[in-house]
């Protein structure tokens, strides 16, 4: 079973890119990505995580340790440079809203 493949060329399917657009954004052969989805060789850690980043999914959901494709924390992981302390206390109080509503 080649689950690693079958994310990437899902996910390149639903972004509506061809193998060649794909290699075209990641620096890379078309043949490079027949090889992925095929399962012939896998991409590096670099590769993946610039899949990752384009595909806006985490790498573990491109390897298939989960199903879930983003961290739902990461909305705004990085926002805190950019926030006032009342917008930083507003984001806590509705992620525990969340976590109350949802068992979590």
């Amino acid at each position: 079973m080649n689950l690693l493949g079958n994310r990437i060329k899902l996910l390149r399917k639903e972004f509506n890119m061809t193998q060649t657009d794909l290699a075209n954004r990641l620096n890379l052969t078309k043949s490079n990505i027949s090889k992925y989805e095929n399962g012939i060789v896998e991409p590096s850690l670099d590769i993946l995580r610039s899949m990752s980043d384009l595909f806006e999914v985490s790498v573990d959901y491109l390897l298939g340790r989960t199903n879930i494709r983003n961290h739902p924390e990461t909305f705004a992981a990085h926002t805190d440079e950019d926030m006032s302390d009342e917008a930083k206390a507003e984001l806590e109080n509705f992620k525990e809203f969340l976590k109350m509503k949802y068992g979590k």
